[in-house]
């Protein structure tokens, strides 16, 4: 595409942003039979709005005579970069828009020193799944997204998270998540997600950011899904939806036994050094 550029994203951009992003990822959706990620345009304009606005991420747009035709995202809060949402018009798709984004984002991580970048693919996607492998993305794990059944009872055992959790909860994560979350876990109340933590025997043994954006570690299988059980009976399903690896085959059992269901299956793919998680974790949307 003749005049086409790349350039910080800017808060005035995210309603054509959202819009474009809304449409392409329900088109994709739609050719495939799954439910679109952005349930309206106007959630797609709202997390849009909220990542370009955030410090806590690198925001692009791909412009086409001075017109936005796409946008990228990268997370640069925790040692690992996790890249999206990643969106081309859909009338501008098929002219290199998309690689230009991701070459942009992954030069800005290695510029700054982020070795590892990853990303969460849609399996049905085959566009994107080539276009991240010719860049260098190798896929790590088999993902299904998972609407999960509320518990039948209140756990006295889940509560909200504390600040004071935090520090358990990067130790949580570095031994099992083999990176530290922390920050993640952090932010997530002023995206207005509340982060619950599993206690057994006075110590934390696990923790659930709810949501696909969310992700969650925990030292036992059961109180992942003490975890998952009462964070749906806390909100509306699609707000607590869960990834859970397919290589975890034990815990997928167990996550369908329970009452849930299974959206779609994803990758987790990922670029530069990658050490696989040791125990029992859920990936977030990003990584």
């Amino acid at each position: 595409m003749a005049n086409l550029s790349i350039a910080p994203a800017q808060p005035s951009q995210a309603p054509e942003l959202g819009r474009i992003c809304y449409e392409a990822f329900q088109d994709i959706s739609d050719r495939h039979g799954f439910p679109t990620d952005f349930p309206s345009v106007e959630f797609a304009r709202m997390i849009l709005g909220m990542l370009i606005g955030s410090e806590d991420y690198y925001s692009i747009a791909a412009l086409q005579d001075g017109r936005p035709v796409g946008s990228n995202y990268l997370s640069i809060r925790d040692e690992v970069g996790g890249v999206g949402p990643v969106s081309v018009d859909v009338q501008a798709q098929g002219n290199g828009v998309g690689r230009m984004l991701m070459e942009d984002v992954l030069n800005y991580a290695r510029q700054n020193g982020m070795e590892r970048v990853r990303l969460m693919q849609d399996s049905f996607n085959m566009a994107s799944l080539s276009l991240y492998a010719s860049l260098g993305f190798d896929t790590k794990e088999p993902v299904a997204l998972m609407v999960p059944r509320a518990a039948a009872h209140p756990d006295e055992s889940v509560r909200p998270l504390s600040p004071d959790d935090l520090p358990a909860i990067e130790e949580l994560s570095r031994d099992i998540y083999k990176v530290s979350r922390r920050d993640a876990v952090a932010a997530a109340p002023q995206m207005g997600i509340t982060p619950l933590v599993k206690e057994s025997r006075g110590r934390l043994a696990g923790y659930l950011v709810p949501g696909i954006i969310g992700h969650g570690v925990a030292q036992t299988e059961e109180e992942m899904l003490a975890l998952i059980g009462e964070a749906a009976r806390r909100s509306a399903p699609r707000e607590v939806e869960v990834f859970c690896p397919l290589t975890e085959g034990s815990l997928f059992r167990k996550l369908i036994a329970a009452g849930s269901r299974v959206a779609k299956v994803m990758n987790l793919m990922a670029y530069g050094p990658y050490e696989a998680p040791d125990g029992v974790w859920l990936p977030s949307v990003a990584y």
